[in-house]
């Protein structure tokens, strides 16, 4: 767990990965037969030559906010980069990553005790927040370091619950890389298998779509987070996947239904390992993995998600064992390759 929480603490917002690049490289350089980073910020690792020619994708980044302006008094107002849920937001930590470092600040709202009975019921927009560096001016913020289009993240930290469940900010998808990281140093590969840690996942699955052109492989598997049931305000009948349960094979997302080849080989992988496999069909949502059938003549691909409850909250929680299942999946699906 502990590269995981070394992760963890690794900012690296949507088109501002390198914090977490410079610790997964310094993770695989020695272990793999070639490490290189592309025009737009991925990095590619590389184990075995020939075919099949197998790629593998974790995004690096996770969701932030960005620096949008910076008023008279101090306050500053930011944007999305990423799904936020609005309403999780006030009272939060957050770091503002300035040409000087890391800055405290907290996001503001006003006080439940001057609220009107209309303001209590009403939706946070994220219009009406702001975050307080405890500043008393514009030139006070700026003396720290911050202007606009700084990356801004949420105050987390990864903890250990109990013996199997852990929280953490970023688990998506740093839990993906994770596992990826753990796939590339063990296997022996049949062919080549690329092992791809992608940038801009969350504001439009932007990065994996150059190095699937590039590495034009047989087949992709992507490595990601998906959303666990099992707590009291979600249905069975609308939330089936459950931690500690095994990963999830996503059978179907807002852009894709996996290929039935890609599906086939890795409920066999499953059922040769002794892994748990749980499956999903989701509303929404959708990863790297989603976007490459459309990339070339189209590549067959499918994804494998690991079980994370709230999911894009500074509080993202799972269960290590999933992990290791995922893991011990993917190794064996990719000493017996399926995919032609």
């Amino acid at each position: 767990m502990e590269l995981l929480k070394k992760l963890v603490e690794a900012p690296a917002f949507s088109g501002g990965e390198e914090n977490v690049r410079k610790v997964i490289e310094s993770e695989l350089k020695r272990v793999v037969d070639e490490v290189r980073t592309d025009k737009i910020g991925n990095l590619i690792t590389r184990k075995g030559s020939g075919k099949p020619r197998i790629m593998l994708v974790a995004h690096m980044d996770e969701i932030g906010f960005m620096v949008k302006h910076i008023d008279e008094k101090g306050f500053i107002r930011f944007e999305p980069v990423g799904g936020w849920d609005e309403k999780i937001l006030p009272g939060t930590k957050v770091r503002v990553y300035g040409s000087r470092g890391p800055v405290t600040g907290v996001i503001g709202f006003k006080p439940v005790h001057l609220q009107r009975k209309e303001e209590e019921k009403k939706h946070v927009k994220l219009e009406e927040l702001y975050i307080d560096v405890g500043a008393d001016d514009r030139k006070g913020v700026e003396k720290l370091g911050v202007s606009i289009g700084d990356f801004i993240g949420i105050y987390g930290s990864f903890d250990k619950l109990t013996e199997k469940r852990i929280t953490g900010y970023g688990f998506d998808n740093r839990l993906g890389c994770r596992v990826l990281i753990e796939v590339m140093r063990k296997i022996r590969p049949k062919g080549t298998v690329y092992g791809v840690f992608s940038v801009q996942e969350e504001i439009g699955l932007i990065g994996v779509r150059g190095s699937a052109f590039g590495i034009d492989p047989d087949a992709v598997l992507g490595i990601d987070t998906t959303i666990a049931g099992g707590t009291p305000d979600l249905k069975p009948e609308d939330v089936t996947v459950q931690l500690g349960k095994g990963p999830a094979l996503v059978i179907k997302d807002e852009l894709s239904i996996i290929n039935p080849k890609i599906r086939r080989w890795l409920i066999s992988a499953a059922k040769r390992a002794r892994v748990p496999l749980q499956y999903e069909v989701l509303k929404g949502g959708a990863t790297d993995s989603s976007i490459t059938p459309t990339i070339r003549e189209g590549i067959p691909s499918g994804a494998i998600a690991i079980p994370t409850r709230y999911i894009h909250t500074p509080v993202e929680l799972a269960d290590w064992g999933d992990v290791q299942n995922t893991i011990k999946l993917l190794l064996e699906a990719l000493r017996n390759p399926q995919v032609s």
